[in-house]
């Protein structure tokens, strides 16, 4: 091709006399535009029928395993032993669930003062002992948890509730003999719930380590004058939704709360479905498994106390340019979609809908979206026509994940259109030689 215009160029008389080689040029473009475009713009999908959103009735993806790293240093000479270092897991429901810090099977009872509102490090107490001025003030539970009373050892008060501590601080009252059993009567009350940081894994959207009852400092004073604290935030459900929510394949009536190595296993059910929840308040170095069914639930996929209330997704809807997101109808709520959102509601939001019917109902939608369980790129390719005609079939019209990209491709009237505006801006100029 590019031989033919550097002819052209070189022998103008002989254009102009030949009219032939117009048919010549217009061939080769439109030879080469049709053999590029269905390659290029749209590839055949890798995944053509996605096994995990959208598809409820599918019969899961099996899960293996990953192995953490077996080098601490960089000392092998390959990359592939890295492969999945610092990857999260997935724990499998029905097979029997290891966890190495799990000594227990399970904790005691319910009413185990390990599950009470225990103390975490940065908690603020009151401690008043009757004819115990020396004694009597607030008090910040260190970093290790443990609390510095003058004349005493310090006490672990980590995780136990203020009746134990008032009771181990009582003991050691009397074991030094600084009082006597009849009047060491101790008393401890909360001034102030710390923010705290516990571990979420599993199926939940940003598994790691998250910080959940941060407090402004407004509100620090005020307790600090006030007796008593409460806090709605250092629950198990603040920490699912810390995590960016949980994953629809998420086993809600089996997640695992580990804590001082003793396991209790939650049903958090209750929290989509109306019925009574036991929300079970968390204490620093808490660690929360999230299972995985290995199976998409669509019944999850809405706004809820621990589910995403909205996120955000790329779009793209127009093969020329706009001046503006205005022109191009992209805004902020297009960009941020509440969770539930399908594709078809996308394609409209993108305005890749609506319009004149015989140029715009044969577009094309594509949705690029990433498994959570496999970690591999799923690509599927719907038409306009197909997404409105079988939108209630969830394999057509998936739901959308945050960061889901969504692409609009113009119908093949609008790509002829546009070849033959080419053409004609190719063949005008050597007209007017």
């Amino acid at each position: 091709m590019f031989n033919v215009f550097s002819n052209i160029s070189s022998n103008r008389p002989f254009l102009c006399e030949n009219k032939f080689m117009y048919l010549a040029i217009a061939s080769i473009f439109i030879t080469s535009v049709f053999s590029c475009t269905q390659t290029d713009s749209i590839e055949s999908p890798q995944h053509s029928q996605p096994d995990f959103y959208g598809n409820d009735k599918a019969t899961g993806t099996h899960i293996s395993q990953q192995t953490s790293a077996k080098y601490v240093f960089a000392t092998a000479k390959t990359c592939e032993k890295f492969q999945n270092f610092a990857a999260p897991e997935h724990y499998i429901v029905d097979k029997p669930l290891l966890l190495k810090h799990a000594a227990p099977a399970s904790f005691p009872n319910a009413n185990d003062p390990a599950l009470l509102n225990g103390l975490s490090p940065g908690d603020m107490v009151s401690i008043s002992i009757e004819n115990g001025e020396g004694f009597n003030g607030n008090y910040i539970i260190n970093s290790n948890g443990l609390i510095n009373i003058p004349l005493l050892p310090p006490i672990d008060v980590l995780g136990l509730p203020t009746n134990v501590v008032a009771e181990r601080i009582s003991i050691e009252f009397i074991k030094k003999e600084i009082f006597k059993a009849a009047t060491a009567n101790v008393t401890v009350q909360v001034l102030h719930w710390s923010e705290i940081e516990v571990s979420v894994s599993g199926a939940v959207f940003n598994p790691g380590r998250v910080l959940i009852n941060e407090t402004l400092p407004q509100k620090l004073e005020q307790n600090i004058l006030s007796y008593g604290d409460h806090s709605n935030k250092r629950l198990l459900s603040e920490a699912l939704r810390a995590a960016a929510g949980i994953r629809p394949d998420a086993k809600l009536d089996q997640i695992i709360l580990l804590r001082k190595g003793w396991r209790l296993e939650a049903d958090m059910t209750g929290i989509l479905t109306g019925e009574p929840v036991t929300d079970y308040p968390l204490i620093t170095g808490d660690r929360i498994i999230v299972p995985t069914t290995g199976c998409f639930q669509s019944n999850l996929v809405r706004p809820s106390q621990i589910t995403p209330k909205g996120f955000r997704i790329f779009m793209s809807n127009l093969i020329a340019p706009a001046m503006s997101n205005s022109n191009a109808a992209v805004g902020r709520y297009s960009a941020n979609v509440p969770y539930g959102t399908r594709l078809l509601q996308s394609a409209i939001s993108a305005n890749c809908v609506g319009g004149k019917q015989w140029t715009n109902a044969p577009r094309k939608v594509v949705l690029v979206s990433v498994n959570p369980l496999t970690k591999q790129t799923q690509v599927i390719e719907r038409s306009i026509e197909e997404l409105i005609r079988k939108s209630n079939r969830e394999s057509i019209n998936p739901y959308l994940m945050p960061n889901d990209a969504v692409a609009c491709y113009d119908s093949d009237v609008t790509n002829l259109r546009d070849i033959a505006n080419t053409i004609a801006d190719i063949i005008i100029p050597f007209k007017l030689l």
